[in-house]
């Protein structure tokens, strides 16, 4: 005749057998939830990790040009471009830095490119400017050649960030106004 297992016995059995389909539905369920509320949280803090890079790359760029021009006591330009200036105040891919020994702001065979940037895809900087240029000049002495004006960060015709040139040649970045369009 079979005895009854004892409360000893049931626990060896629970162990053995390991978890009910009930307690698994339960864990699965509690998991779906939680993934679905992580993920786009998730997503969106990568988006802003990217946002502030790009404006980090920028002050970079900026900071640089401005020091060397001071450093080397010549003109040095920062414009979009590969080899040369291509004439936008929308910058969208590839910055170039070079000194102007001339003082035309464009690149001419005796003035090397001092360094390239490649902006990251999605993103693209305005520049608009007081006399309406498509190049910033930082002097000798680290000010902006006739340069006050405003490189508007956006992505998808959103502005995201602001970085701020005055005529002394400091830099600043600001968040937009709220829902700011692009140029």
């Amino acid at each position: 005749m079979a005895h009854p297992p004892s409360a000893r016995m049931l626990d060896v059995m629970k162990k053995l057998y390991g978890y009910s389909l009930a307690e698994l539905l339960i864990v699965v369920t509690i998991l779906s939830i939680v993934i679905g509320i992580a993920v786009p949280a998730l997503g969106q803090q990568l988006e802003n990790q990217r946002k502030v890079e790009t404006l980090n790359q920028m002050l970079g760029v900026l900071g640089y040009t401005r020091s060397t021009a001071a450093f080397n006591h010549r003109p040095a330009v920062l414009c979009a471009g590969i080899d040369d200036c291509i004439g936008t105040t929308r910058w969208s891919s590839d910055l170039l830095i070079f000194h102007d020994s001339n003082g035309n702001a464009r690149r001419d065979a005796n003035e090397p490119p001092l360094r390239h940037e490649k902006l990251p895809e999605g993103y693209s900087w305005h520049w608009a400017s007081f006399r309406k240029l498509d190049y910033i000049v930082f002097q000798s002495n680290g000010t902006a050649r006739a340069a006050n004006g405003t490189l508007t960060l956006c992505r998808e015709g959103q502005a995201q960030y602001q970085v701020i040139i005055n005529i002394a040649g400091r830099i600043r970045h600001q968040l937009p106004a709220v829902n700011s369009q692009c140029p």
